[in-house]
């Protein structure tokens, strides 16, 4: 196909941005890389086994952090995916569209919430609530349960940071399963309502179609939640633990970086290895957001096809 001139200046035109943003992703990795490299050659593997932080004796171990991230992120999406689905299922199914148009939105905007105002309301409120009616009953009734063995003194924990964390990801979520729900051609609802399905083997069926979807929106969600910061740092407890145990305090890496890089510049090593956190955080983004969009458009080529 021979283009125009103008198409051709129109294509130069763009190209910038497109090289730009590109660009970006591959100077973030290696600005990361590049700080974190004397860290990594100083610690060796033990930085990513051990949990310590000790900057006045250039003791450090960023396990506990990773630990808590993950516990986190998975309880976030958990709390995403119950809310989600559920509300996909409700929004399709049994809301006509004049209604759509304005739940839907409500919804939505709950996503465009700054996390800084559900990191106070868990702070003044679910923390308090769940330390009560929740944590402690857990470990009084279950606490030979490792998840529920430690006392749950202050009310911040990795499970409050997971469960506020999980709540702005409910938009998110909810709009990968709605738009997917709505993909799956109508053949497959009418031949369902054929046959005499009630509503509730027709949604069974239409969650079976659309599982890989509802997977993607799950490790997308997990990606995004790994790196919630806000909400984070201020409910999780900010403490070096490499229990499993999720009503006790803990760390997540952005957490970690957020209440410690002020002060990193003191030390030798400190920056070099706060560095060396956030490379882990990025990489582990990057291949789950990857994961995840390769997932849904697979799913998506298919079923319209």
């Amino acid at each position: 196909m021979s283009w125009s001139r103008t198409d051709k200046l129109f294509f130069i035109s763009l190209l910038p941005s497109a090289i730009i943003v590109t660009g970006l992703l591959g100077l973030f990795l290696f600005v990361v890389l590049i700080h974190s490299w004397d860290s990594i050659l100083a610690y060796g593997a033990r930085l990513f086994v051990e949990s310590v932080w000790n900057p006045e004796k250039e003791l450090y171990g960023i396990l506990s952090p990773i630990i808590g991230t993950l516990l986190t992120s998975l309880i976030a999406t958990c709390t995403a995916l119950v809310f989600s689905v559920s509300l996909s299922i409700f929004v399709v199914e049994y809301l006509n569209k004049r209604v759509q148009n304005i739940f839907v939105p409500i919804i939505e905007l709950m996503g465009g919430v700054p996390t800084i105002v559900y990191a106070i309301w868990a702070l003044h409120y679910l923390v308090p609530f769940m330390k009560a009616s929740i944590m402690e009953p857990l470990h009084k009734y279950l606490g030979f349960i490792p998840l529920f063995s430690c006392q749950p003194t202050t009310g911040f924990s990795i499970l409050i940071a997971g469960i506020a964390i999980g709540i702005p990801l409910i938009p998110y979520t909810t709009s990968i399963i709605v738009e997917s729900y709505k993909l799956v051609p109508l053949t497959y609802k009418e031949a369902c309502l054929g046959i005499g399905a009630t509503k509730y083997e027709l949604v069974k069926v239409m969650l079976a179609i659309i599982k890989p979807a509802i997977i993607a929106s799950a490790i997308l969600s997990f990606a995004r939640a790994s790196g919630e910061t806000t909400i984070a740092v201020t409910t999780v407890g900010n403490a070096m633990s490499t229990s499993v145990c999720i009503i006790g305090p803990g760390y997540t890496v952005p957490a970690l970086l957020a209440s410690q890089y002020a002060n990193a510049n003191l030390y030798q090593y400190a920056e070099s290895v706060l560095y060396a956190a956030a490379l882990t955080i990025l990489l582990l983004t990057l291949v789950l957001s990857f994961i995840g969009l390769r997932i849904l458009e697979k799913w998506r080529v298919r079923i319209v096809v």
